[in-house]
């Protein structure tokens, strides 16, 4: 059975009972995100967080991010995911905390030993729900686009509790119409659009990219303040 079609049916029994539902939604986000990596499902040859993990789709974030990082005065950042760390792992960070959760237990085995040290560290967590570590930012790029509504509103609720003053994450800035899916499918995110309703963001990077033959000149990275994102 496919993924989408297996988590959708999962999903249905877990709206049924709400104690399950909490349980059965956490073991959902760990399979297909786990899947995901055990298959390399996006099929990169160079990076199973997928194409827009490749250099070639960083190289304009790689080069802004620093600057970005410094005139907000960031010290700290938290990426959230931080996938297998292909790309970032070329970001110069001098200065600034890197640490790095993500949800599939081998993926943090493996960024630990290749690329751990004092001022970067990798742990296991779920975004959606548990303690995160507290960081002056926290950099959730190719993620909310993966989460169904629901899971979109506990993993924002969830930043705010680790007492980050700033969030970076994707947003389409072209996108008119946002819709659900099943957490582990994908679709453009327009974060100012219902019912996200994100303000304009302090700070607006756009990435360039030409994934899907270029279908989405407008994918952008978005900086706010979590204290200036409403709850929905």
């Amino acid at each position: 059975m496919p993924i989408a079609r297996r988590y959708r049916l999962a999903a249905g029994l877990a709206r049924l009972f709400p104690a399950l539902g909490r349980w059965a939604a956490a073991r959902r986000r760990f399979r297909v995100f786990s899947e995901i990596f055990q298959t390399n499902f996006w099929g990169s040859p160079t990076s199973v967080s997928g194409p827009g993990s490749e250099l070639g789709q960083t190289a304009m974030i790689r080069e802004a991010i620093p600057a970005l990082l410094a005139a907000h005065g960031v010290g700290s950042i938290l990426d959230a995911p931080c996938g297998d760390f292909n790309w970032m792992q070329h970001v110069p960070l001098t200065g600034i905390h890197y640490t790095g959760v993500d949800i599939v237990p081998a993926l943090i085995a493996r960024n630990r030993a290749s690329y751990g040290s004092a001022d970067r560290t990798f742990v296991l967590g779920d975004i959606v729900e548990g303690a995160l570590p507290t960081a002056d930012l926290i950099f959730c790029r190719d993620c909310l686009v993966h989460l169904s509504y629901d899971e979109t509103r506990r993993a924002l609720d969830n930043f705010r509790r680790s007492g980050a003053t700033w969030l970076l994450t994707t947003t389409f800035t072209s996108t008119r119409a946002n819709h659900d899916i099943v957490t582990g499918d994908w679709r453009p995110t327009m974060l100012q659009q219902a019912p996200y309703g994100f303000p304009e963001p302090v700070a607006l990077i756009n990435e360039g990219c030409t994934e899907f033959d270029g279908r989405y000149p407008d994918k952008s990275l978005g900086l706010w303040r979590l204290a200036d994102l409403p709850t929905w």
